[in-house]
């Protein structure tokens, strides 16, 4: 039995027989196209952000939208502007996301329902004043 000298991998020129490209690029190449082609449109971004609110609570400021990946679920995330991850907050950072979620939608937040994320975000179902 005759072993193979070519790397495995290799994609030769038909013509020429000269390796062109390795296979993983070429996978790689495809699977980022593929990866482009099912991304939702810029549009559909610019429209999230323009339902975000930022409002500020004790010199804080939050960011308030509807979570696209918890349906009926509001976030709300504090910015970190001075960079400080140890610096020990105003109050306790749920009690700042229950008035977050308060003063953005005007709806307050169903304690049962919040809870917080690995990144920092709070999530939670609002219960709003019926009129």
């Amino acid at each position: 039995m005759r072993q193979s000298t070519q790397p495995c991998g290799l994609i030769r020129n038909l013509e020429t027989g000269k390796p062109v490209a390795r296979l993983g690029k070429a996978l790689r190449l495809g699977l980022v196209l593929a990866l482009a082609a099912s991304l939702p449109p810029l549009a559909a971004s610019a429209k999230d952000t323009a339902e975000t609110k930022s409002v500020s609570v004790l010199g804080r400021t939050w960011h308030v939208n509807p979570a696209e990946e918890a349906p009926g679920f509001y976030r709300a995330t504090r910015l970190n502007t001075e960079l400080l991850p140890k610096r020990p907050p105003a109050v306790l950072s749920v009690r700042q996301a229950i008035r977050a979620f308060h003063s953005a939608t005007g709806c307050s937040a169903n304690r049962d329902t919040l809870y917080r994320d690995i990144s920092g975000s709070y999530f939670a179902t609002l219960i709003c004043p019926q009129d």
